[in-house]
């Protein structure tokens, strides 16, 4: 089959409404579950997560995790734990075997190679916890993933689980982490919106304050939160798309086309990155992230 021509990058008419129909018309019909696409885009993602993410994000997780001030001999919990770096502190600061917990095989399977002193589960983060006895840990925490779950409903089943005294933290990406990308994004397929097969539902918070405010409507006391960005930069639009895909910040974005469609549209995102965003050094991409750390009462 012929690959279609690529569309003229200063003349490409932009068709809003028939994107915005046809978002509604994906979000609303029963889709392919997103969070099988997000599983499946973290096992692609698997063999080079730590250097693409975890190496570059490191600082931000330690300070949530110094202001958790995990106790010695306490039981721990990693919800959504990837490939275990977070599991893995939790581990060393309590001098117990944490628990760490992901549906991803593949992040998993890295996870169990590379920490042993740990215990994984495949699970999704809201099952897991609503399997559990009230009070059963003594610290839970949840990086870089409460996007893909339900947010309000694992954070009250993260209050439950928790023992009195215990501890909550939680790091991830902002509902407004990438918003160049998107707007990027938005514009490709404008552009050919024929070509979106799934709209992939993701709930990302928008600030550290609706985060704390979740938390203080589970009964927690909030004692720290945080937002902020942190960026990198890339040589072109091209490298922009792999190293988003590396990172799973982007998880299920590449099952947004079919793949008779792919290369053609991902060709033209490229492009349009390069045109709106990029300079001598590159492209910046920031991830924006928000932060919390609450206790629950005695």
């Amino acid at each position: 089959m012929e690959t279609p021509d690529r569309i003229d990058s200063h003349s490409a008419p932009r068709h809003w409404f028939r994107l915005g129909t046809r978002a509604v018309t994906l979000l609303f019909r029963p889709p392919q579950a997103t969070s099988t696409l997000v599983r499946q885009s973290y096992d692609h993602a698997a063999s080079g997560y730590d250097q693409a993410w975890t190496d570059h994000m490191r600082d931000l997780s330690l300070q949530m995790l110094d202001r958790l001030a995990v106790c010695e001999r306490a039981c721990c919990l990693d919800l959504t734990c990837g490939t275990g770096f977070i599991t893995a502190e939790l581990a060393r600061r309590s001098g117990q075997r944490a628990v760490g917990v992901d549906a991803s095989p593949g992040m998993l399977a890295v996870a169990r190679r590379s920490h042993g002193e740990c215990n994984f589960e495949q699970a999704d983060a809201l099952a897991y916890l609503q399997a559990q006895r009230k009070d059963s840990f003594n610290a839970i925490t949840c990086g870089w993933g409460l996007g893909y779950t339900h947010p309000f409903a694992v954070i009250r089943q993260m209050a439950r689980v928790v023992r009195p005294g215990g501890v909550i933290g939680i790091i991830d990406n902002s509902l407004f982490s990438l918003a160049e990308v998107l707007w990027a994004s938005l514009l490709t397929f404008a552009e050919r919106p024929d070509a979106l097969q799934h709209a992939i539902k993701v709930r990302f918070l928008p600030t550290s304050g609706v985060l704390a405010t979740m938390l203080r409507l589970s009964g927690l006391r909030v004692s720290w939160r945080a937002g902020g960005s942190k960026s990198y930069t890339v040589p072109s639009g091209r490298a922009a798309i792999d190293r988003l895909m590396s990172t799973g910040a982007a998880a299920g974005f590449e099952f947004a086309v079919d793949e008779e469609n792919r290369e053609n549209v991902f060709g033209r995102f490229a492009e349009i990155l390069e045109q709106r965003y990029g300079n001598p050094a590159g492209i910046k991409i920031t991830h924006r992230y928000i932060a919390a750390v609450a206790r629950k009462r005695i």
